[in-house]
């Protein structure tokens, strides 16, 4: 299994630099920006205050958009930073089986003397590694940032907060996966249903402050559990990063039964 481990990690180390990169600069530029509009925040917050709650709904899960909290939740962790990891746990759950099976290598992957459910815990075993150290990364990042530029936050709630954005990315990562490790007719299907269960979520929680009958939809997904505004205030809740463990969990399960039971040739 290590063997595996390693060599996945081996195999996708540019792309994880790239990833890193790219979200390190995307959090930096957003942090750096902040003392230029801190002293202007109650004012700001007036000019935005006659938004619609569906509007206020697409870009954070509070109106307060200036404060401390209200800038990090609005501008990192509501959007940006789940939706970076999902893009890229979608991306490894679709592809850590599905690559080896369009290169025809999967067949040599189960002739090795590991059962299959050891080769499928290596594979997505890779993947949730890649995701946690590009999303460990971010955090420290944030961390680090919201210290030196005096944001004033709970370190602790930005960590909850980050490994809740992990966890709700890694939930639409495995549903790519488990559909992936079922077969080709289920892999074809596996990034659009992943991108269409994030998508619906996001959609949902955005309108039902004013859609009272949104609310029993949204209830069904995952992104209406997500408040990063609650969790930034060092509220740390872990009722929903369990939950979004839980169902990481079945969904290996599924993946590992599908796996187990075709046909591969």
């Amino acid at each position: 299994m290590i063997a595996i481990i390693l060599a996945e990690l081996k195999r996708r180390r540019w792309s994880t630099m790239w990833w890193t990169i790219a979200i390190v600069a995307l959090i930096v530029l957003t942090l750096a920006f902040y003392p230029s509009i801190r002293d202007q925040s109650a004012e700001l917050n007036k000019s935005l205050g006659n938004l619609s709650p569906e509007v206020v709904g697409f870009f954070s899960d509070t109106g307060d958009f200036f404060s401390p909290v209200g800038y990090l939740s609005s501008q990192i962790f509501y959007m940006l930073f789940p939706l970076l990891l999902s893009f890229l746990a979608v991306a490894l759950g679709s592809s850590l089986i599905a690559r080896e099976e369009q290169s025809g290598t999967l067949e040599l992957l189960l002739a090795r003397p590991l059962s299959r459910t050891q080769i499928l815990l290596a594979k997505a075993l890779s993947g949730l590694m890649i995701l946690a150290g590009v999303a460990a990364a971010g955090i420290l990042v944030c961390l680090v940032l919201a210290r030196l530029v005096n944001i004033d936050i709970s370190l602790a709630g930005v960590a909850i907060t980050g490994l809740t954005a992990f966890l709700f990315a890694a939930l639409l990562g495995g549903i790519a996966f488990a559909l992936t490790a079922m077969g080709r007719a289920a892999r074809g299907a596996s990034i659009g249903v992943a991108a269409l269960v994030g998508f619906a979520s996001y959609i949902a929680t955005s309108f039902e402050a004013n859609l009272p009958w949104m609310k029993h939809v949204s209830r069904l997904l995952p992104f209406h559990y997500y408040h990063p505004a609650i969790m930034l205030t060092g509220n740390l809740n872990w009722h929903t990063a369990l939950g979004y463990l839980v169902v990481v969990l079945i969904l290996g399960l599924v993946a590992i039964v599908g796996f187990r039971r075709r046909d591969i040739g």
